[in-house]
Parts: structure tokens; C-alpha cells; sequence
């Protein structure tokens, strides 16, 4: 992948070497596509004896192109949980865990025909029902059993311990930081004084927006790059989904929307209504998005010791200051709320 112009070859022979029913193998067309935030990504399409198949090829760039590490084996192990439990996302079929084949470790996959949500709602289509359906793609693979995901993932020992993990994650960021970012200790400590009624954790997606849906042809919510998930609350999904709604709407999760949305996932899952609320979700909008603060901030300090190349590095640093202009008016209007949430939870205990 790090040549495109040998891919066709390359990946010709890769694939009839994975799929010996495939005879007379040929790589009619090998795209790089746009899009790929931290990954390398193309599309091919192969003939074989049997027909004609597209595919994507989804691999680690260059060792100072790479914006942030993440495991391509334990994607590809977790993505082969998520479709053998039927969850919308590309099947995938082969991987290159060594890169001896295709240039770099990648992942090859369908290809999804389906329509990326993005473009689809800014050209003015129905937003109605993508509520309901955004509870329905979010409860599908949080209900998955923790014991089939991958051994490799981190298991937790409790609801208790992963939210401190979480939350001292803002203060080790604030310490491993090159300059003095107080905020990050301030809401450490509101985080800490504000928690909300625990739940069962979940497989979460770790970077469920907007840009990783596509839409279906019947309407339904297809999900793409796993390579941020790990074992956790699943209501970060719901707050990080509605933390970058702010910055690339639409927001599917705003004051009308996220009642409906919050009503169809407690139907799904048998949570209550303290436990998933629009305020809960609020509250998981400043939690979650710890663990992309932390890997933007090191990319640029990265860039400032020229150890990574990618002007995006630089560029991204603009998130971290939309984020402390959201952190302190949402603390604000919230710990009130929150406080009445646990004070009702006392009393139905």
C-alpha cells in the first residue's frame, strides 16, 4: 500500500494465495481513497474465475505519516467478532499481519455500496427516524458479551475502576503535556465530584461520528474503523457522537433528538432513565473525548520534535481549543442536573 503503483500485482498474488478457489486472478482497478483519517485506504476491484468483487484495503501508513498507533491485528480480530454477530459493518475477509505482502499490515474488506452519512444530510436528506436507528447501530454491538471480544482487549475489573481510569486520564494528559493546560486538571475534578449511575460495560466503538456511518438502502446505520474500540461505558459512544455533532453536524443527539434517541436505546438494552438521559449523554461528552485530546496533543508535540511529518498534527490542535470552549459551559449547566440524577438514585435504591 505504501506503493500504490505495485499494488495490483501485489495484491493479485496475496489474494490468490488466501483464496485458491479464485483462479485467474486479476486487479482490474486499485483506487487510494480520500478519507482515511489515521490509516491508509484503497479500493480495489478484482476479477476471479468466480465474478467480480470490490474491496478495501485498509493499512498502517509510514512510521512518520502514522497519526496515532493502534493494533491492526486487534482490529482485525475484533472485526471478525462483530460480523460473525451480524453487526452492520464491511465483512472482512484477509489480512496481511506482517506487511510481507502488501507493503504494510492492512486489512482487506468489502467494500460498502451504502451512502456515507455525511454528504447524505448535507445535501438536505430525511433526518427523520436516524434517531431511533442510531440507538438501534449503538445497542447492536454494545450488546455483544464482553467474553467473545478479543483476549487482547482490556477487561476492566469494574464500572468504578474503568470511569477513575478514565478520569485521571485528563490528568495524566495534563501532566504529559509540553505546556501547562490547567483546564484539564479542573475537569478532572468535576468529572470525579459528578459521576453518574454506573452500567454494565460494553464493547465501544471509541470514535463513533458522523464520518464512520454509512446509510443503507433500508435506512439503517452501517459502521466503520474499529481501530479506536476497547471495553467501557457505552454511553461515551453517545457523548463522543454528540461532541463532534458540534463541530461536523448533523446532530442527531440535540434537545428533541437525543429524548428519542435515549427512549429507543432503553427499550433495547433495559437500561433506566437515570442511567441513560440527554444529561448522562452530556455528561459522557466531556469524558469521552479524553482519549482523542490526549492522542492529538501528542501528535502535535510529535510534530514540534520532528518525529512526525504530518501537518495535520499541527492543524488538529484547533479541536483541542474548540474543546475547552464546550468543557466549562457544559460543566456549568450540568453539575446541578447531575446532582438532582444522583440524589434520585439514592432514593430509588
Amino acid at each position: 500500500m505504501l506503493q500504490p503503483e505495485k499494488m495490483p500485482e501485489l495484491l493479485g498474488e496475496f489474494l490468490a494465495r488466501q483464496q485458491p478457489t479464485w483462479r485467474d486472478v486479476r486487479v482490474s482497478s486499485y483506487e487510494v481513497m480520500t478519507g482515511g483519517y489515521s490509516r491508509l485506504l484503497a479500493k480495489a476491484v478484482v476479477t476471479h474465475s468466480g465474478g467480480t468483487v470490490a474491496l478495501v484495503l485498509r493499512g498502517d501508513p509510514p512510521a512518520d505519516k502514522i497519526l496515532i498507533h493502534t493494533d491492526r491485528e486487534l482490529e482485525w480480530d475484533l472485526v471478525r467478532v462483530l460480523n460473525r454477530h451480524g453487526i452492520r459493518t464491511p465483512q472482512a475477509h484477509f489480512f496481511d499481519g506482517t506487511g510481507e505482502h502488501l507493503g504494510t499490515k492492512a486489512l482487506v474488506m468489502d467494500f460498502s455500496e451504502a451512502t456515507s452519512f455525511l454528504p447524505y444530510a448535507a445535501s438536505g436528506g430525511s433526518l427523520d427516524g436516524l434517531q431511533g436507528r442510531l440507538a438501534e447501530a449503538l445497542a447492536s454491538y454494545h450488546a455483544i458479551p464482553i467474553a467473545e471480544l478479543p483476549a487482547q482487549m482490556q477487561r476492566p475489573a469494574s464500572w468504578d475502576e474503568y470511569v477513575s481510569g478514565r478520569i485521571d486520564e485528563w490528568r495524566r494528559t495534563a501532566d504529559a503535556h509540553v505546556e501547562d493546560l490547567p483546564i484539564l486538571r479542573y475537569m478532572a475534578g468535576w468529572l470525579d465530584a459528578h459521576r453518574p449511575e454506573p452500567v454494565p460495560l460494553t464493547l465501544m466503538h471509541g470514535d463513533f461520528q458522523s464520518a464512520n456511518l454509512m446509510l443503507t438502502h433500508d435506512g439503517h446505520f452501517e459502521i466503520l474503523d474499529w481501530e479506536l474500540a476497547s471495553i467501557g461505558d457505552p454511553r461515551e459512544d453517545m457523548g463522543y457522537f454528540k461532541a463532534v455533532a458540534q463541530a461536523a453536524p448533523p446532530d442527531l443527539l440535540d434537545d428533541a433528538g437525543c429524548e428519542l434517541f435515549c427512549a429507543r436505546y432503553r427499550e433495547l438494552t433495559g437500561l433506566n432513565e437515570i442511567q441513560v438521559n440527554p444529561v448522562t449523554v452530556a455528561y459522557f461528552l466531556v469524558l469521552g473525548v479524553i482519549g482523542t485530546v490526549r492522542r492529538l496533543l501528542e501528535g502535535g508535540a510529535a510534530y514540534a520534535r520532528g518525529t512526525n511529518h504530518l501537518l495535520g498534527s499541527v492543524f488538529n490542535m484547533n479541536s483541542v481549543q474548540f474543546g475547552h470552549s464546550m468543557w466549562l459551559p457544559t460543566a456549568d449547566a450540568l453539575g446541578p442536573v447531575l446532582d438532582q440524577l444522583a440524589a434520585a438514585a439514592r432514593q430509588s435504591a
